[in-house]
């Protein structure tokens, strides 16, 4: 072999040696790409996981102090309705206490009458015994003096009639008097019996207006209890709900990382195919078009002259199924497809098509978890079987920010993107537009 050919065999090796260096540099940095991508997703994992438990707590907090302020209000109308018949049991024992003053008044106004009754019967009773000392000290004589000293038959009868007069009419007026003091006795009784009646009545008031104050105390006691366990639920769930505020930072923060290493792991797979290309002499085969017939992803992430942008980064996604009929891949009907399937990685970044508002961030069966934009120009689009979204009903999004990443939820055989344009109501062919 001649100088030469050894020279140019050298620079040969040379080259082959440092385009595998080149490829051995580009397949590492994909693997610590890779490896980074992973690891950001299993932390994305770790802190969603830790957000929906806190969530949760904060769910069941939310229940609880829900129930407690639902308990408190029962019993605040519970005491305000003992509150009412303390007030109504006190108005009747103060009734019962002026009813039993009436009874003492007038049980005191028969006692006076009894008094002096009793007085008058005493009176009558010394002056009758008086006059029959009077003719027992005097005997007989004094009598029948009396009758003796009658100036004839007449007057004779007329003294024993008077005699007979005064001796009857001191019995009728004892008999009335005593007669008077039973039925004074009698009233003072009925008065007594009916007093005693309103004291037990009163005793039964008095109990219940205690045993309406021991339930009052009680209530009292269980609202402070309750008032004071709701507070510091309240604490507990503002502290969740800072926390949970804390990780969905966190989760923010995170996916930007996870989207900067998808990128960055898509820079290097596209490293690494160019050295594998360039270390095969440069033909490019059937490989040259990933896109197939159904025109692929856009190969730049620049606004197409509609002023879109394609939903997915450059090169990461084919056409798995077109606009317009078909037969459904999970159904088997045939209908009309609304939309442009495009086929990804799961986990790759979703960016809004153009600047608008979200109207929609949910899931149902048939798109699984997806998102509405209105562009406010008519136009509207659709993002459908995310993994995620990262945005908010109500929010409003810029052009290439990232809303969430491809999945396979809902109604799916696979990773991919459901992208769906609107004019006016009508869907019409993505791919004319980016």
């Amino acid at each position: 072999m001649s100088k030469q050919k050894r020279f140019i065999a050298a620079i040969v090796a040379g080259i082959l040696a440092l385009a595998m260096i080149v490829s051995l540099i580009a397949s590492l940095a994909y693997s610590v790409s890779a490896a980074s991508s992973s690891s950001i997703q299993s932390q994305i994992d770790a802190l969603e996981q830790q957000q929906e438990n806190i969530s949760s707590q904060r769910t069941e907090l939310e229940n609880s102090i829900s129930a407690n302020q639902s308990k408190t209000q029962d019993l605040v109308s519970q005491k305000a309705a003992l509150d009412q018949q303390i007030e109504l049991t006190q108005e009747e024992i103060d009734n019962q206490t002026e009813l039993i003053q009436q009874y003492n008044l007038l049980i005191a106004e028969k006692q006076s009458e009894l008094d002096e009754s009793l007085a008058q019967q005493q009176e009558l009773n010394e002056k009758y015994h008086e006059r029959l000392r009077a003719m027992e000290e005097n005997g007989n004589v004094s009598y029948w003096s009396i009758l003796f000293k009658a100036s004839s038959f007449s007057d004779l009868l007329d003294r024993i009639d008077m005699i007979r007069e005064i001796a009857s009419s001191d019995q009728e007026m004892m008999q009335q008097l005593q007669d008077i003091a039973k039925q004074i006795e009698s009233e003072r009784s009925d008065l007594d019996a009916q007093r005693t009646a309103q004291e037990a009545v009163q005793a039964q008031l008095t109990e219940t207006q205690a045993s309406l104050e021991s339930q009052r105390s009680e209530s009292d006691t269980l609202i402070n209890q309750l008032l004071s366990d709701t507070a510091a639920m309240q604490k507990l769930y503002d502290d969740y709900e800072s926390q949970e505020a804390a990780l969905l930072d966190q989760i923010a923060a995170k996916e930007q990382e996870y989207t900067q290493a998808v990128a960055a792991e898509q820079a290097a797979a596209a490293a690494a195919a160019a050295q594998q290309q360039q270390n095969g002499g440069g033909s490019s085969g059937n490989g040259g078009n990933t896109s197939g017939g159904n025109g692929g992803g856009s190969s730049t992430n620049a606004p197409a002259s509609s002023g879109f942008l394609y939903p997915l980064p450059a090169g990461s996604a084919y056409v798995s199924c077109a606009y317009g009929p078909r037969t459904h891949p999970v159904t088997g009907n045939y209908s009309f497809h609304n939309g442009v399937d495009l086929a990804a990685p799961g986990g790759t970044p979703i960016y809004a098509t153009k600047s608008g508002t979200v109207t929609t961030a949910t899931y149902n069966s048939v798109y699984g978890y997806y998102v509405t934009i209105n562009h406010g120009d008519g136009f509207s689009s659709l993002y459908g079987h995310m993994t995620r979204y990262v945005v908010s009903a109500g929010q409003t999004v810029t052009q290439g920010q990232v809303i969430g990443y491809v999945g396979t939820t809902g109604l799916s055989t696979g990773n991919h993107l459901h992208f769906t344009i609107f004019y006016n109501g009508s869907t019409v062919n993505p791919m004319g537009y980016i």
